[in-house]
């Protein structure tokens, strides 16, 4: 039988995603998201004996289907692609190798990956933007790919964690806007805000 794959993992889209919850829910997520790729879905009392108390932030991260069972969908999904493509690999394999000119990747760039945060609505049925998506607008007004990623982090964090609303608790009509004015008055939004995250610790 094969090794069951592994499913990816973005250091930067977990901060992302998770900087709302609590250390100790991070760490019931991740254990979760692990017993369920080794072991599948999961009955409630199954939650329970693993993590113990599971808060409502933490329990919204999964589904239910009609037997009751926990899921996260997006792990689920991974979970599949990843399958297809080592069995591209075995069946390229035996035919000698994959054929000139073409390729198969899980590059981060194809989509998001498990811990990306998720669209909110924006002003005019505009979606909110991935981590990629303004990591690209950063570097495409001067930014370096290092910087970029830092402050890439910091406005998902600040702008999620307000719900993609002005301060006068408008909805954002545009967020390459929102990205240009967080580069003019960067230091201002996330002095005094909350602790310094990991990535900020590791880049002071």
């Amino acid at each position: 039988m094969a090794e069951k794959p592994a499913f990816l993992f973005y250091a930067q889209d977990f901060l992302v995603g998770t900087l709302a919850l609590p250390m100790d829910d991070r760490g019931k997520y991740i254990t979760l998201l692990c017993y369920m790729h080794e072991h599948g879905r999961m009955t409630p009392d199954m939650v329970m004996q693993l993590i113990g108390e599971i808060s409502k932030p933490l329990q919204a991260k999964f589904k239910t289907d009609e037997a009751g069972l926990w899921f996260n969908q997006r792990l689920e999904k991974e979970i599949k692609e990843r399958q297809r493509f080592i069995e591209s690999k075995q069946r390229n394999g035996k035919k000698g190798g994959r054929p000139k000119g073409k390729t198969t990747s899980l590059d981060h760039s194809e989509g998001e990956s498990l811990f990306a945060v998720e669209s909110a609505p924006l002003e005019g049925g505009e979606v909110a933007p991935t981590n990629q998506d303004v990591k690209n607008c950063f570097m495409s007004r001067g930014l370096s790919a290092v910087e970029a990623e830092y402050e890439t982090l910091k406005f998902m964090t600040y702008y999620t964690g307000r719900g993609w609303k002005t301060n006068k608790n408008e909805l954002i009509k545009d967020w390459r806007s929102a990205v240009t004015n967080w580069l003019k008055h960067r230091n201002q939004f996330t002095q005094y805000k909350q602790p310094k995250t990991l990535t900020e610790q590791w880049l002071a």
